[in-house]
């Protein structure tokens, strides 16, 4: 056995005693040590992004078909400035202009890309060097990378083509051709982008992404859908009866709805391939506002089965209704956490309307709202991180942000009239939401979840409402 040693115990000396123009001088150094560092962090940024890219560039080398992923580390967001190029043929056309156009729209609403003027390579710069000598040295562009493209219509058919470069080195980091039916144009570039996005972040894009909404252009209100940016507008209903509340599920393949006939609410599904609809649940009283499980199985809706309006949960599978709430007030409005644990939802139980978190077995009620004296419509991140909804603000809805667990309220949208229905983009970077501006008619709008970049997608279209992003 290992014998066990004594120390002798021995008192530790007093730390010197400084004076306090020691200790200041001390604090003040480390200030500016911390400073410099700081600078040099800051300085040393452009060149770590240029060395991630050439990084990725020789493992694409190797492997060209797996994912490039460049990640930026910054201060704050560090969007990888982008230099879109004019198109290589020597000639405009309308075709040209509005490939060029499509292209800024989604780089700038990918929340991912800065697009920025300049060289799209390298530039060359003489200058006086020791002893009366010319240098010649390479001045790094303020892109990190440009874009070389094309496109042309061939008959009936959009042809288009890209490249992704480094600034740095001109070398490819992927290309893309398409040969395409001129319907499918818009598509293409969307594809590309997306792809970019993806490419460079390992973070799917959201140009690819569908919208569902109601209007009621036709006399009746029909629901429709549009690409992300507000083209390509097409109705998919023609039953000439009021139809509300579009969710899309999470595939993307069907719409759930409420359609109304002989004056009877139904829960209906329309698949989005072949058009057919499918009644699922029928009321004599009020069916409302259903919403998509993240796992694709239940649909989660309100239903005044028993007098008043509680919030149901419909198993796709076996067709059965299950209650999760039992108070003697209207609840409506229901949304999934992203994880599919939590239902928020909007209640008038205690006299206004208010949002509601449970689990999704009806456990764990909690109020989240607190500011504001009418609160309805919630809309729960792809993130989890925020729930957006729409609060009564003197005679009109504005649009606010706000916890899962209640904290930070703040406003998103401030200036416009009846902002209403807000829904997230699968990465959680944007809403679409319907509102007036100034006009009889409510229109279409994106905003950026910091309240920046509001931009209006369909107007004069009837009043839209309602709308819906796709995954």
């Amino acid at each position: 056995m290992l014998a066990n040693k004594r120390v002798k115990w021995q008192a530790r000396k007093p730390a010197p005693q400084r004076s306090f123009r020691w200790l200041l001088k001390r604090k003040v150094l480390l200030r500016r040590f911390r400073d410099v560092m700081h600078g040099y962090l800051r300085l040393a940024e452009p060149i770590l992004l240029m060395l991630a890219i050439q990084v990725m560039l020789a493992h694409g080398a190797q492997a060209r078909d797996d994912p490039i992923y460049l990640t930026i580390k910054a201060s704050g967001p560090r969007l990888v400035k982008v230099n879109l190029t004019e198109p290589l043929g020597k000639t405009g056309t309308s075709v040209r202009a509005e490939t060029k156009s499509i292209l800024e729209f989604d780089l700038a609403h990918s929340n991912r890309f800065e697009l920025v003027h300049a060289p799209a390579g390298p530039v060359t710069k003489i200058r006086p060097g020791a002893g009366g000598r010319l240098v010649t040295e390479k001045i790094r562009p303020d892109a990190d990378v440009f874009i070389e493209w094309d496109a042309e219509l061939l008959g009936n058919v959009f042809s288009f083509k890209a490249q992704v470069k480094d600034s740095k080195t001109s070398k490819v980091i992927f290309s893309r051709r398409d040969e395409v039916p001129m319907e499918n144009h818009r598509a293409v570039v969307h594809q590309f982008v997306d792809e970019m996005a993806l490419m460079l972040s390992g973070k799917s894009g959201i140009a690819h992404c569908k919208i569902a909404f109601i209007s009621d252009k036709t006399g009746g209100k029909e629901l429709y859908t549009a690409d992300y940016d507000g083209h390509n507008i097409k109705q998919l209903t023609h039953l000439g009866q009021i139809v509300l509340s579009p969710a899309f599920s999470p595939r993307g393949d069907k719409i759930a709805f409420i359609n109304f006939e002989m004056k009877r609410p139904i829960l209906s599904v329309l698949d989005v391939v072949t058009g057919q609809i499918e009644d699922l649940v029928r009321s004599d009283g009020i069916v409302a506002s259903p919403v998509w499980s993240p796992d694709g199985k239940t649909i989660a809706l309100s239903i005044s089965k028993l007098g008043n309006c509680d919030i149901y949960l419909f198993d796709l599978e076996t067709e059965r209704l299950t209650r999760l709430t039992f108070q003697k007030s209207i609840e409506t409005s229901p949304t999934f956490a992203p994880n599919g644990a939590s239902i928020a939802f909007s209640s008038d139980r205690t006299g206004r309307p208010q949002i509601y978190v449970m689990n999704v077995d009806g456990s764990g009620l909690r109020r989240i709202t607190f500011i504001g004296r009418h609160n309805e419509s919630p809309s729960w991140s792809n993130d989890g991180s925020l729930i957006a909804y729409a609060t009564l603000y003197e005679t009109s809805f504005q649009l606010r942000l706000i916890g899962p667990d209640g904290e930070w309220p703040r406003n998103l949208v401030v200036g416009l009239a009846d902002g209403e229905s807000p829904s997230w983009s699968p990465d959680g970077r944007k809403l679409v939401f319907s509102a007036k501006n100034d006009e009889a008619s409510s229109n279409l709008y994106l905003v950026n979840r910091d309240g920046s970049m509001l931009t209006r997608i369909i107007e004069r279209f009837g009043n839209c409402s309602e709308p819906c992003w796709s995954p």
